[in-house]
């Protein structure tokens, strides 16, 4: 989830917590805690600015959104609050305000495509439920609203009933998951795969938005449905020609995208690469974003969960040939440009 919903929700959290207000925490004070502490795990973002492929293969979401180091952040947080506040007898509760939070934001992005190290450093497995876009208004807005009227009426109660809904919704996003993946298995435009891995990723503007991935060995089949087939909303552009790509599940059609090591021996060679470790790694479905090896220059790759429809593929990592020394080298094209390139360090 998006950062500032992390906030709302750590916050959201804190307000139906009247014990931990009781215990020398103002309301103010335990609201501000909460939402610092939900927000705080999003501090590993800076990382990217070190090295934007390490950061997406090993540092996202592992030490700063695992259960088995959240009590060292919470007391850590608690511990600074309490000081800054002149407050430090009310450093147990706080703990356990910041705790609250921290995990909040734990949970908010499992649910999301990215995949949380929960157990980091125990384990490296991540938990990536993929039910909920990582910006989801409505998700957001169950929140705002109970938060606003849990604060005008003075009460808790208001508080708790959002985060019930939220559940609630969380619930109707993993059967509509349901619904899409069982709409891709019947799908007659399917090209057949027998025992192929069918997925279905949440997508923004809509609950019923999802990117189908039919996972079939040497290629990738994806599909971008509106589960209902409601016109999209009108938006801006370029966001409107994104949600008028989510179709109706009658006419939906079917992309083919190609696997790594079934694009030629050029470019398996270059995702073999050992430099290219962290990518393969990070990338749950790992699919040739564009090659200009014809020509000598560059060839990059995506992740499928990440592309959205007719914008240029969001992650793309690979290798250009250096002018000079004709060697190739990693590098990164910046978000929703075509060929601004950054190098990467090497490992």
């Amino acid at each position: 989830m998006d950062t500032l919903t992390h906030a709302v929700l750590g916050a959201t959290l804190a307000r139906t917590c009247e014990p931990c207000r009781a215990a020398r925490l103002s309301r103010g004070e335990q609201l501000g805690l909460g939402s610092l502490a939900a927000a705080f795990p999003d501090v590993d973002f800076l990382a990217f600015l070190v090295d934007p492929l390490a950061f997406l293969a090993f540092w996202h979401q592992t030490a700063t959104h695992s259960l088995v180091v959240l009590p060292l952040w919470s007391a850590a947080i608690a511990g600074v609050f309490v000081l800054a506040r002149g407050r430090s007898a009310a450093f147990h509760h706080a703990s356990l305000v910041a705790a609250l939070g921290i995990a909040s934001h734990i949970a908010s992005d499992a649910v999301t495509a990215f995949g949380t190290a929960v157990l980091w450093p125990l384990s490296d497995a991540r938990i990536g439920l993929a039910i909920a876009y990582v910006v989801d208004p409505l998700f957001t807005l169950i929140l705002v609203a109970g938060l606003a009227i849990s604060l005008t009426t003075g009460r808790r109660l208001p508080a708790a009933t959002a985060l019930l809904a939220l559940g609630g919704y969380l619930a109707t996003l993993a059967g509509l998951q349901h619904q899409a993946v069982g709409l891709a298995r019947g799908s007659p435009v399917l090209p057949p795969h027998g025992d192929a891995q069918l997925v279905a990723l949440a997508q923004p503007f809509s609950p019923y938005n999802w990117k189908l991935i039919a996972d079939g060995g040497q290629v990738y089949h994806e599909a971008h449905v509106n589960l209902v087939g409601h016109p999209p909303l009108p938006l801006p552009a370029p966001l409107a020609t994104i949600a008028g790509a989510y179709r109706a599940p009658e006419a939906l059609a079917w992309q083919s995208r190609d696997r790594p090591l079934a694009a030629g021996d050029a470019v398996a060679r270059h995702w073999s690469d050992p430099r290219f470790a962290a990518f393969r790694l990070f990338a749950r479905f790992p699919a040739l974003s564009r090659s200009d090896t014809a020509s000598g220059d560059c060839v990059w790759f995506t992740d499928l969960r990440y592309d959205l429809p007719s914008l240029s593929d969001t992650f793309r990592y690979g290798f250009c040939r250096d002018a000079a020394s004709g060697a190739w080298q990693l590098y990164r094209l910046r978000y929703f440009s075509r060929d601004h390139r950054q190098r990467l360090p090497e490992r």
